[in-house]
């Protein structure tokens, strides 16, 4: 005899959460790895350096305008629950995930200002911004000094992130297939499984 029950999916981030999830961290990935590169690049002459930087830079400000619509789609499309793990695993996620944020917002607005307050023109992709702020030494070196410490708390903070996923994929405990591009079932559930009794 066999009873169908219907299996239920595991809930999920929405596909423009996930597509933004995996953009900014291939962006981040690639921006953190040419922030150091760029430094090799030397100074005269110096057209390719300003090139390099000014890349890195327009790079920055697209994540910026990418963080900050994530976060208002956060806020507007709550994620879905947390599977069940014990309290100090839920709180750390939680904290790692605030603290994503924060970083990925701090970093590349501490760049520009930095930029802003250099004294030379920031240009995204080619185009020149408007300047609206003064050459001021003390408070690029700041910004600078900010940039720089945010990039290793990231770091941290993104294998700390990944540490986290191969331990829940391990488990696996459906905290993964969350972020993942599979498609939903109507009804929220998905294939029907077969329960044999006597067979």
């Amino acid at each position: 005899m066999a009873i169908d029950a219907p299996v239920r999916e595991p809930a999920r981030y929405t596909r423009t959460a996930v597509a933004l999830h995996w953009l900014i961290a291939a962006l981040f990935i690639g921006q953190f790895a040419w922030g150091w590169l760029m430094q090799e690049i030397p100074k005269s002459p110096p057209g390719m350096r300003a090139d390099a930087f000014n890349f890195h830079k327009s790079i920055g400000l697209c994540l910026l305008g990418l963080m900050l619509f994530r976060l208002g789609w956060r806020i507007a499309h709550p994620p879905p629950a947390l599977p069940p793990m014990p309290a100090w695993q839920a709180w750390l996620a939680r904290f790692t995930h605030v603290a994503l944020y924060v970083a990925l917002i701090v970093q590349p607005v501490a760049g520009y200002l930095g930029s802003v307050w250099s004294g030379y023109p920031v240009k995204l992709f080619g185009v020149t911004l408007p300047a609206w702020g003064a050459k001021s030494p003390a408070l690029k070196d700041a910004m600078s000094e900010v940039h720089l410490v945010t990039s290793f708390v990231l770091l941290a903070l993104v294998l700390l992130h990944i540490a986290g996923a191969l331990h829940h994929a391990w488990r696996r405990d459906g905290l993964m297939a969350r972020m993942s591009f599979g498609t939903r079932a109507s009804g929220g559930a998905r294939g029907r499984a077969q329960m044999h009794a006597g067979d």
